[in-house]
């Protein structure tokens, strides 16, 4: 009895742990990846580099970029309870949408129209295709000054990204289309675009005013 009671003491039972959360499933992470690569224009390497640079591995991206869509879906679900209007930031006109035009030189135009944003108009530079293309190299523009804003150069969205040295997983997202670039400023704002030995342009950006806001002079 005694050695039986001995041998039952000496024997230990090791228990491990186990972890809180489950390593993602592969079929999981490659289709993350590969949503990645579509959505930002990145290569996999690149996809797996930036996740693992910002977040120590392409797990936790993707955890925490799941984690993400939840948390905004919920807040604009709370925010908007009846739905709303999709805003994209930087698109391109829509069909149908109104645009107007300004020739700059024989083969650049600057394009305007709308955008999704109630106080602000995009505008971007076309050739005579009207086709968009990059701001030439000779090509600045500036804000006029007022009384109370000084003149400023004015960036495109992706040149600001740029000068920021943004630091998202995604950084260069909008270069998707090597031709893209698009510009937001505020409604009535002047413009003063330069150009290499040829006189300063100005550009008036409109302003969104009702149709009932503005009184018409009548025949007395």
């Amino acid at each position: 009895m005694s050695r039986r009671r001995n041998v039952a003491a000496s024997t230990t039972t090791t228990l491990q742990a186990t972890p809180l959360t489950t390593a993602p499933e592969r079929p999981r992470l490659e289709t993350f990846v590969r949503s990645a690569m579509r959505q930002y224009g990145l290569t996999e390497q690149e996809v797996r580099k930036r996740a693992a640079e910002m977040y120590g591995s392409l797990e936790y991206a993707m955890q925490a970029m799941e984690t993400a869509e939840i948390e905004n879906k919920a807040a604009i679900e709370r925010a908007f309870p009846n739905g709303y209007a999709e805003i994209q930031v930087g698109r391109k006109p829509k069909p149908g949408e109104e645009v107007t035009f300004s020739q700059l030189r024989d083969d650049l135009m600057v394009r305007v129209w709308g955008g999704d944003l109630d106080d602000c108009y995009c505008f971007d530079f076309v050739n005579r295709e009207r086709q968009y293309i990059l701001t030439p190299d000779d090509v600045k523009i500036y804000s006029v000054a007022t009384a109370f804003t000084p003149s400023i150069q004015v960036l495109s969205i992706e040149q600001s990204l740029e000068e920021a040295k943004a630091t998202t997983l995604y950084s260069h997202a909008t270069r998707r289309d090597p031709n893209w670039e698009t510009y937001i400023v505020h409604e009535g704002t002047i413009l003063r675009i330069t150009q290499k030995n040829r006189p300063d342009r100005f550009l008036n950006i409109p302003m969104r005013i009702p149709n009932d806001a503005t009184l018409v002079l009548q025949p007395w």
